[in-house]
């Protein structure tokens, strides 16, 4: 019976590895020396962001955080690279000022972050319309 056991969790084992090796090979985010959550906590850790953050960010309930891995090469405002041909984590944090029902405007920091380094490539802290993103900033608040 022991044995039995032994082999039925051995089978189980195989089976959870043949599926996570086939997941990273259709996932490249699990290949990446960075996560998009490591990204986040580099962007937030940086000291600009943390006193904008700090001095404008009130309601966690009306923030959205956002990653998003580029696989490309990466321009600043200027047209100007950043990075070529690799990986690279955009991250945004938005957060609204008020749960009022009409558009106003959304405190923003975006961030790119190397997938491969961790090193913080570019930052942006602004204050910008809500029209100018879409609907799925506004996260559980009625804002539209």
């Amino acid at each position: 019976m022991g044995a039995v056991l032994v082999i039925v969790n051995l089978g189980a084992i195989g089976i959870f590895y043949a599926n996570s090796y086939s997941q990273q090979e259709d996932n490249p985010e699990l290949n990446l020396n960075i996560s998009g959550s490591h990204a986040v906590e580099i962007v937030v850790n940086d000291s600009g962001v943390a006193t904008f953050i700090s001095l404008n960010y009130k309601y966690p309930q009306w923030r959205v955080v956002r990653t998003t891995l580029i696989q490309d090469t990466l321009y600043n405002i200027n047209g100007s690279i950043l990075q070529e041909g690799s990986n690279t984590w955009k991250v945004e944090i938005l957060e609204r000022p008020c749960a009022c029902s009409n558009i106003k405007d959304l405190y923003v920091v975006e961030g790119y972050v190397s997938a491969d380094t961790g090193e913080l490539l570019d930052v942006s802290k602004k204050t910008v319309s809500e029209a100018k993103y879409e609907k799925t900033t506004c996260s559980s608040t009625s804002c539209h």
